[in-house]
């Protein structure tokens, strides 16, 4: 038990070893290293990939009593040629096959390690396997799919090969209005049909159904030459539009027609827009809407909510943008109320949104109180005032991204409700220099703690989740203490751009610094402070001759 208890301390230690370098460490005979880790990997202690071992983290694989017995986590090997869909597989050719195999692989290892430090383990992978490249991001992607449609999901248009049920009633309509001399395109003929069974209340929920689906069905069902021949010859169904009657969920909760909505845009995997809808649903629409039905949000309603966000200080653009949120959230359940929003005829050629711009005066204020106050959540607070850092892309930061000896922090990733999400836009990947102040707290907080390189680099004691702290605990506070409007996430980064700007720091340093795609958008968003700024007068021939003098 000795030997096994080095062998143990000694893979924890190395992390990542070969057999040769665990020969060397623990100094004791191959033939008995070789006996030992066998039954280690058997138990799942040790993992092997090809000929490189690592050590497992996952509680499941730990020593559970001093008899010997381990916790093992049952773990069923995906084998490609028996899982459904080989045949499809092996119509791809070497290099798609290769790269399939990759995943396979590693979705293997990770079922075995966990998912702690998944990250550390697809490295890890991509340095030992021989196979192609994984990004972390893809590889979350294909486990997803594999997680939702099997083997066949991580299959290269995997779309083609699953079947997606589709109610007959719908598709035989479908085909009524599609296989005919109108040719209709897809979604028009998805239209009628779902305006048709609506009608006889066959179905009760408008687009549920995309066109992909109904095409790959009914190219499946007949020919290409049918297809032609249906639409030549097959007169169209004289229906009128009008005299059909569509029963729409009026009395729906504006609140559930929202969660559906919400919902929708999970499912498409469209994270970002789903952050922003989410948070201007909850700040703006809710407290408004969400204990009226649909029925009685009328257009003098909806004049009263414009009316009051006014009042409150609210620009016409970003009104607009909260109105047309919340005919989407009203289209999503009841596709034929259009006629909700009165449209302002005055055209706004100026692109602003609200910001909460503080004196100078007011931001010392203000890093006073949270130092304070909310010790945990100042370096947040701090870094985002001082670099421009968004505050999901700082709740996102692991130690690895932090180089204290050049002080700066990479940027990849922003945090959405607990999970890592990579930013789309190459400029909002970036590098952002920090200052000693804050570089002497983190160092503390490193040497204190003795984290993990992969560890979240801000944890607070809350049961809220990171984001909704800051924003609903530190930053509502500290805008009651200061007797100000209360501040949100980016009035920060608005702060961090309006010191710039007032400091005379060129333009396109901000712009970097806060991740925008070009110029141009930049200064549409910070017109406003832009013009604000008393420039003054400058002659650049002065300076020129006053050198020479």
């Amino acid at each position: 038990m000795k030997s096994r208890d080095l062998i143990i301390k000694t893979a924890r230690r190395l992390d990542k070893f070969n057999l040769d370098e665990l020969i060397v460490v623990s100094e004791l005979d191959e033939k008995e290293v070789t006996e030992i880790l066998s039954d280690l990997i058997k138990q799942q202690i040790i993992l092997k990939n090809n000929n490189t071992y690592f050590f497992n983290t996952k509680k499941s694989a730990e020593i559970t009593n001093n008899d010997g017995d381990e916790t093992i986590s049952e773990f069923k090997p995906i084998v490609i040629e028996e899982e459904e869909g080989y045949e499809d597989f092996l119509k791809f050719g070497e290099e798609t096959q290769n790269r399939v195999r990759a995943y396979v692989g590693l979705l293997n290892l990770i079922h075995q390690a966990g998912t702690k430090n998944i990250n550390k383990v697809v490295e890890l992978f991509n340095e030992t396997s021989g196979y192609p490249r994984i990004a972390p991001s893809t590889f979350t992607r294909i486990r997803r799919k594999y997680s939702q449609y099997g083997f066949r999901g991580i299959l290269p248009k995997f779309s083609k090969h699953i079947t997606v049920a589709i109610p007959d009633e719908i598709y035989t309509c479908f085909k009524k209005y599609y296989l005919t001399n109108e040719k209709l395109s897809a979604q028009e003929a998805i239209y009628r049909a779902q305006k048709e069974l609506q009608s006889e209340q066959k179905i009760e929920q408008p687009y549920a159904y995309t066109s992909t689906p109904f095409v790959r069905k009914v190219r499946t069902e007949f020919t290409k030459e049918q297809i032609e021949y249906f639409r030549n010859n097959i007169e169209a169904p004289k229906v009128k539009n009008e005299t059909i009657k569509i029963k729409e969920p009026l009395d729906m909760k504006f609140e559930k027609a929202a969660y559906i909505y919400l919902k929708h845009l999970k499912m498409e995997n469209k994270l970002e827009r789903l952050m922003h809808d989410k948070t201007n649903y909850k700040n703006h629409l809710k407290p408004y809407f969400d204990n009226l039905s649909i029925r009685e949000i009328t257009t003098k309603v909806v004049a009263q909510f414009k009316q009051s966000m006014f009042d409150n200080g609210f620009q016409l653009v970003s009104v607009n943008i909260y109105i047309t949120l919340l005919k989407l959230i009203i289209k999503t359940v009841c596709p034929l109320t259009n006629s909700l929003v009165v449209r302002n005829n005055a055209k706004q050629k100026v692109y602003s949104v609200d910001m909460n711009i503080l004196s100078d005066k007011k931001i010392a204020e203000l890093l006073n109180i949270c130092k304070k106050k909310y010790p945990a959540a100042y370096p947040v607070i701090y870094l985002s005032l001082s670099t421009g850092a968004s505050v999901p892309e700082i709740l996102a930061l692991t130690w690895e991204r932090i180089n204290f000896e050049d002080n700066t922090i990479f940027l990849k990733y922003f945090l959405y409700e607990q999970r890592l999400v990579m930013n789309r836009c190459g400029s909002t990947i970036r590098k952002l220099k920090f200052d000693d102040n804050i570089s002497g707290i983190l160092r503390k907080k490193f040497e204190g703690t003795k984290p993990e390189l992969t560890d979240f680099v801000f944890k607070f004691d809350s049961p809220k989740s990171p984001q909704q702290y800051i924003e609903n605990i530190v930053l509502r506070g500290l805008s009651a203490h200061l007797g100000i409007v209360r501040l949100h996430p980016s009035d920060l980064q608005h702060n961090f751009v309006n010191m710039c700007l007032k400091q005379n720091v060129p333009i396109t340093f901000i712009q970097k610094a806060l991740g925008y795609y070009g110029l141009p958008n930049f200064i549409r968003i910070y017109k406003d402070l832009i013009a604000n700024l008393d420039k003054g007068n400058y002659n650049p021939l002065n300076k020129i001759l006053e050198s020479k003098e």
